[in-house]
């Protein structure tokens, strides 16, 4: 008898105890935010969303995502005052522990720019921590007229909590 009539199927019991033993469980699952969702009657919101349509067609996954990132960036300046631009919080939810990490809604997130740009070393001017990024693009644009640097390090933070789940 050869080892391949040894071999029998997977059985989903068996690919379950290959991962417990693995230790694969104790890997946190990442629950992925669906695509947004272009708010009616809006020109710019379907000229977002044609592009993610024309990006899907042609398999161009890095094209999709850069739709996505700007159908929620236009979504969350132009259409929040109503709610529906909105984004929901990404939650990460951690297998087998009844809790998520989501944005703690008590706490500003804050945004902050490092100026790189400089002529043997970086210049190493900063914003400041500000709550608004609308001060911290301020500051480069006043920042690049005064030296004409024109590359930055734009850093975001924001604070996190873990939630039980219900």
């Amino acid at each position: 008898m050869t080892d391949e009539q040894h071999i029998e199927p997977g059985t989903t019991t068996s690919r379950r105890a290959a991962i417990h033993h693995s230790g694969l469980h104790l890997l946190p699952a990442t629950v992925y935010p669906s695509p947004p969702v272009p708010v009616p009657d809006c020109a710019t919101c379907d000229e977002l969303a044609e592009m993610r349509r024309t990006a899907r067609t042609e398999a161009d996954r890095s094209r999709e995502a850069d739709a996505n990132v700007l159908l929620r960036r236009h979504q969350r300046q132009e259409h929040t005052e109503d709610g529906e631009g909105a984004d929901k919080p990404r939650r990460r939810t951690f297998r087998y522990l009844p809790y998520s990490i989501v944005q703690d809604g008590s706490a500003e997130p804050e945004y902050e720019a490092r100026c790189v740009s400089g002529d043997e070393h970086d210049c190493g001017a900063v914003s400041g921590r500000h709550p608004d990024p609308a001060k911290v693009e301020e500051w480069q644009r006043l920042h690049t007229q005064e030296t004409r640097h024109t590359r930055y390090r734009r850093c975001f933070a924001d604070y996190s909590v873990l939630e039980p789940q219900a």
